[in-house]
């Protein structure tokens, strides 16, 4: 085997251990993490239990609220949630009472955070208006599409302050360059729930479809969370009436802990046990499957722990069925292989064209899994979601290992066919 060889596959290994080690570590400088472990990813209400909010809906006297109203609010929330990445939530609506209860995970075990603070906001109404100096309201949230936290300096003036930015509808956007045209030297507030949030002026029209909103003093952590919150809450909708929070207190964990860790030492014991088989069956392959397979666990822990996914028992089932998906990929390429080999053809061809050949086989079987998690994303909720999210990270990402990473390491190994086919599974010599 040649040195160059040997080198990539050494740092292959190495980045294997590396890998592994950031995803059972991480980095911490300090106080600050710069790169989160497994240690610190977030799990859901069935481990680690949370929090539950009672909101009793307010409206005016004589005002009667509809089951629509109710369930228009249960969007928002949900909307709010998962921009703050929480997936795992439960929502109850009562029509009777008008009230709307809230679950969600948090991790009561780390006291320097308030368990509560990821419930803030979500019982603001968010009715966000453009008004003229005189309070004359000239554009407001139907008038709005999307609205995006940013720190892009192309998105301003040229510095990365975090900012918000806001799309206009069509008819948003004929409203917004009559406004500003009328305005030219002259302020235009912007409010949220009647509280002006800045007060920009006007320096000539602006026919654009977008529109920033800025934020005024504070360190730029302090600003950042502000305009994430301005987003959140412009993006989701208002509500169409104001909330009242009745009850708030802590609930168990559904499964708790010694599930979780039945969970993690099945899925540790799994993977061991699926190296040793392929191994065994494969032999040199499947060396090379063991190091890709480790890679690819690394990264996927690494994402969901940097992501701030929150983790369920079936978001669990969804990182293990990827795992499983992720074998299948190097078996069909090593079948493959096998195949071409007993065919007596020349390694080099035989890895070639066994690559291609099963290309097409993986594709098709990654893609169709994707479009399932995509619909369990786009239509399910809560754990259905989080279920969703992590399977579809873990296939995208099993594609990539068995396209790229296994064949990269297997292609380092062909030299070492001259020994013989017994490497790679058969006992005939390549001729």
């Amino acid at each position: 085997m040649k040195k160059g060889n040997i080198i990539k596959i050494v740092i292959s290994i190495a980045v294997m251990v590396l890998l592994g080690y950031l995803a059972l570590f991480g980095i911490k400088i300090g106080d600050k993490t710069i790169i989160h472990s497994a240690r610190d990813i977030k799990f859901g209400l069935d481990i680690n239990g949370g929090v539950t909010i009672v909101y009793e809906a307010q409206v005016e006297d004589g005002k009667e609220i509809t089951a629509d109203d109710l369930e228009k609010s249960k969007t928002v929330i949900q909307k709010r949630l998962e921009a703050k990445n929480i997936y795992d939530y439960i929502i109850r609506l009562d029509t009777n009472t008008n009230q709307i209860n809230v679950e969600i995970p948090t991790d009561t075990s780390d006291t320097t955070v308030d368990p509560l603070a990821a419930v803030e906001g979500l019982d603001k109404t968010a009715v966000i208006q453009f008004r003229d100096p005189d309070g004359n309201v000239l554009l407001e949230g139907d008038d709005i599409v999307s609205a995006k936290y940013s720190d892009d300096p192309t998105d301003n003036t040229g510095m990365p302050n975090p900012h918000v930015v806001l799309t206009f509808s069509s008819d948003g956007t004929k409203k917004f360059a009559e406004a500003t045209g009328n305005l030219v030297n002259k302020e235009m507030p912007i409010y949220l729930d009647d509280e002006c949030i800045t007060s920009p002026v006007v320096n000539s029209k602006i026919d654009s479809s977008t529109a920033i909103i800025t934020v005024g003093q504070g360190t730029n952590a302090e600003k950042k969370e502000i305009a994430e919150e301005y987003a959140m809450l412009i993006d989701s909708g208002s509500l169409p009436f104001s909330l009242n929070v009745i009850n708030k207190e802590y609930i168990g964990p559904y499964v708790g802990q010694h599930a979780l860790d039945v969970s993690v030492k099945a899925g540790i014991i799994a993977l061991i046990l699926i190296c040793v088989i392929m191994i065994v069956i494969y032999r040199l392959p499947g060396i090379v499957s063991t190091i890709s397979l480790m890679i690819y666990t690394s990264i996927l822990l690494l994402i969901i722990a940097n992501t701030g996914t929150t983790l369920t028992l079936s978001g669990i089932a969804g990182l293990i069925l990827s795992i499983g998906m992720a074998v299948d990929a190097n078996v069909i390429i090593y079948e493959r292989l096998k195949e071409e080999l007993a065919k007596k053809l020349a390694y080099k061809k035989a890895f070639d064209k066994s690559f291609k050949n099963a290309m097409s086989t993986i594709v098709d079987g990654n893609i169709t899994t994707i479009i399932v998690a995509l619909v369990l994303y786009i239509l399910g909720s809560g754990m259905v979601k989080g279920f969703g999210i992590v399977l579809a990270i873990g296939i995208i990402l099993s594609l990539f290992t068995a396209v790229v990473i296994t064949k990269w390491i297997l292609k380092q190994f062909m030299p070492m066919a001259n020994k013989g086919t017994f490497l790679f599974g058969l006992k005939k010599e390549v001729e």
